[in-house]
C-alpha cells in the first residue's frame, strides 16, 4: 500500500521523535557480532561510526524536508542519495564479521586522504602546498586487514538482505542526479525533435528527477536503517519497538542482514588462507 505525502511525513515526524527520545543512550553495547567480547579500540570505532552516521542521518532529513516544503525537490535529492548511503553503510559495519567492516571503513578513509595529500603537494596555491603535511590520517596502517572492501557502494549493497543489487540501482539513479550530469540538464528542458536542429524548449521550471512523495519515502526508510543500526548498540527495546512498527508501517524490513553473497565471500576467503 503506498503512503500519502501526509502519512510519510507522519511516520518521519514519529522516527525524528523516537530519535530525541532514544538517540543518545549513555552506555552503548558491542552488537551482536561482537557480543560478551571485551571492548577494543576498533569496536569503539566502529559504535562512534554508527552513531555518527545515525546522527547525520537524522540532522539531514531535517534539511529535506525543508526543502520539500519549498518546492526544492531537485534540491533535496542529492541530501536523500546521501541519507540512503549512510543509511546501508551503518547497517554494513554494524552487523559486518569480527573486525572487517570498520576496518573497510577506516582503510577507506585513509587511502582518500592520502590521495588528498598528494594532490595538496601539487596545487598551485602555496597555502595549499604548505598544508598538505598537516592533513590528518595519512598515514598507512600494517593493522587493518580486512575481507571486506568500503570502496564502493555496489559491494556494500551486495553485502546486505534485503539489499543487494536492487539497492544500488536506487542509489545509482539518485546519483545520476547528484552530479554535473547531463540528466540534470535535461531536467530544464523540453526534448526537441533531432532532426529540427534548433534548441530544446526551455522549461519554466525544472522537471522534478523523483517525486517529491517517492524522496520523502527514502528518506523515511533511510532514518528506520540508520537508527535501527544504531539500536543494535544501545540495546534499547523501547526504541527498536518504534522502529519496527514504523518499519511494518512503509513495509519494508528494519533487520536488514548479512546476505549469502557476503557469507561465501567471507568464506571463500577463510578457505584461501588456510
Amino acid at each position: 500500500m503506498k503512503l500519502s505525502d501526509a502519512e510519510l511525513r507522519d511516520v518521519i515526524d514519529e522516527l525524528q521523535d523516537a530519535w530525541r527520545e532514544h538517540g543518545d543512550a549513555d552506555l552503548l553495547h558491542q552488537p551482536a557480532a561482537r557480543r560478551d567480547r571485551p571492548f577494543t579500540s576498533e569496536d569503539v570505532a566502529r559504535v562512534a561510526i554508527v552513531h555518527g552516521w545515525a546522527r547525520h542521518l537524522h540532522e539531514t532529513a531535517k534539511a529535506v524536508v525543508l526543502l520539500l516544503d519549498n518546492g526544492m525537490t531537485n534540491a533535496a535529492l542529492p541530501l536523500v542519495r546521501q541519507m540512503y548511503e549512510c543509511a546501508l553503510s551503518a547497517v554494513w559495519v554494524v552487523q559486518s564479521q569480527e573486525q572487517h567492516g570498520v576496518r573497510a571503513i577506516i582503510s577507506e578513509h585513509v587511502r582518500t586522504r592520502r590521495a588528498f595529500a598528494r594532490e595538496a603537494e601539487k596545487a598551485e596555491s602555496p597555502t595549499f602546498r604548505e598544508s598538505a603535511g598537516e592533513i590528518a590520517d595519512v598515514e598507512a596502517r600494517d593493522d587493518l586487514a580486512s575481507n571486506d572492501n568500503a570502496r564502493q557502494f555496489r559491494d556494500i549493497c551486495l553485502d546486505l538482505t534485503p539489499a543487494g543489487v536492487d539497492a544500488y540501482i536506487y542509489y545509482r539513479v539518485m546519483s545520476s542526479y547528484s552530479h554535473a550530469s547531463l540528466a540534470v540538464s535535461d531536467l530544464y528542458y523540453k526534448e526537441a525533435d533531432r532532426d529540427s536542429g534548433s534548441l530544446p524548449y526551455r522549461l519554466p521550471e525544472a522537471t522534478a528527477a523523483i517525486p517529491a512523495d517517492s524522496l520523502l519515502y527514502f528518506v523515511a526508510i533511510s532514518l528506520v536503517w540508520g537508527a535501527r543500526a544504531y539500536a543494535y548498540t544501545s540495546r534499547d527495546q523501547t526504541h527498536r519497538s518504534i522502529i519496527r512498527r514504523l518499519a511494518r508501517t512503509l513495509e519494508v524490513n528494519s533487520e536488514i542482514q548479512l546476505s549469502a553473497h557476503y557469507r561465501r565471500r567471507h568464506a571463500k576467503t577463510r578457505t584461501a588462507s588456510k
